[in-house]
């Protein structure tokens, strides 16, 4: 049987050298009780107990979503979570307390320190590492959030052609995953044209498409809280020599390195299988940037298939696949799908044609 997330978070404790650990960080937070707040806390101890603290806003669907996770919510007042929080560390004998040293401000630190009857001690990126194999339902949020974002891409083709700004068709995307559902946009959505695509994280601006342009949109819907990514790169009209030469290499590169995202892969020999195709073809000097990232509750996770990366893939893992050239000042072409190494093998979630489409 599958741990629960509590009991997930429990065992990491087991595993540190303290006897419970302090979530405050809201990405986290939704991860250990599945529920999204602005404000809250939760406390895990070795022996499993789960604590969630929040206020009045939040305590009544708190209840609803974190109790059958297995934490006991209690509502705080006036924004007091230290009485409480110091009443839970006294009655579990609790000496030393992990917090999240990668979120918390200096000044929230102090206040902890001051007021918790023990010693604080740092996470790094613990509860990170706990959050890298997607359980299931994580991928199936993943999996509609693609969906959607999908959808309305297909929708914004019949929309592309010359004379439209890159402004308007990040606009009439963004507005069209919504209309699909989606909670939010997984990040500011990148839409650049001709020249302004051979910038990988360019923003969309008032430059007019025009015939023979390249248009690159990297983009993503938020579901549940879950990200997900993807870019594809479209011609308008027409394609020079080199222009589909540079995609053919970029698409050769994404297909192959799909299928050798496999579990038990080094992140790093993933990203150079790509970096040989490319540099192959005389263009190494222009993907600069890693290949991908893991994909969940934050739209960049761990582990990474970058340059020097040496993280083992684990089953679980949901890693973006994103080669690209870029040629300052004349255009750029990326493609990007998300793997799924599942229990079965890596399967690509993203349904959408990569081949070279000439709107």
């Amino acid at each position: 049987m599958e741990q629960t997330r509590l009991e997930k978070i429990a065992a990491m404790v087991k595993k540190m050298p303290v006897e419970a650990v302090l979530i405050t960080s809201p990405v986290n937070r939704q991860y250990a009780t599945t529920f999204p707040s602005s404000a809250g806390a939760c406390l895990v101890t070795e022996q499993g107990d789960g604590y969630f603290f929040t206020d009045f806003r939040y305590i009544e669907a708190a209840e609803k979503a974190a109790a059958p996770q297995g934490y006991q919510v209690q509502m705080v007042t006036g924004g007091d979570y230290m009485t409480p929080l110091a009443a839970l560390l006294k009655k579990h004998q609790v000496k030393t307390l992990g917090y999240e040293d990668r979120r918390m401000s200096v000044s929230a630190y102090h206040q902890y320190e001051q007021a918790l009857p023990c010693r604080l001690t740092p996470l790094g990126g613990r509860l990170e590492e706990v959050r890298q194999v997607k359980e299931e339902g994580e991928v199936e949020c993943i999996v509609i959030a693609q969906r959607m974002a999908e959808a309305a891409f297909e929708e914004l083709l019949p929309m592309i052609r010359p004379g439209v700004t890159e402004k308007q068709l990040a606009a009439e995307l963004n507005y069209r995953m919504l209309c699909h559902g989606a909670e939010g946009m997984s990040f500011d959505i990148i839409a650049v044209s001709g020249p302004n695509s051979s910038m990988p994280h360019g923003v969309p601006g008032e430059r007019q498409v025009q015939k023979g342009d390249f248009i690159t949109f990297d983009f993503g819907a938020l579901y549940k809280g879950y990200h997900s990514d993807m870019t594809r790169t479209v011609a308008v009209g027409e394609v020079s020599e080199e222009m589909r030469q540079v995609y053919d290499t970029v698409l050769r590169a994404n297909v192959a390195c799909c299928q050798e995202m496999k579990a038990g892969c080094i992140g790093g020999d993933i990203h150079q299988l790509a970096l040989d195709i490319i540099s192959k073809e005389g263009y190494g000097e222009y993907f600069q940037h890693g290949l991908g990232h893991s994909v969940g509750l934050e739209i960049h996770e761990d582990p990474r298939a970058s340059l020097n990366g040496t993280a083992k893939l684990e089953c679980g893992n949901v890693l973006t696949v994103e080669p690209g050239i870029y040629l300052p000042g004349k255009f750029g072409v990326r493609i990007e799908d998300m793997i799924w190494l599942s229990p079965d093998g890596p399967k690509n979630l993203t349904n959408a044609p990569k081949e070279l489409l000439i709107l």
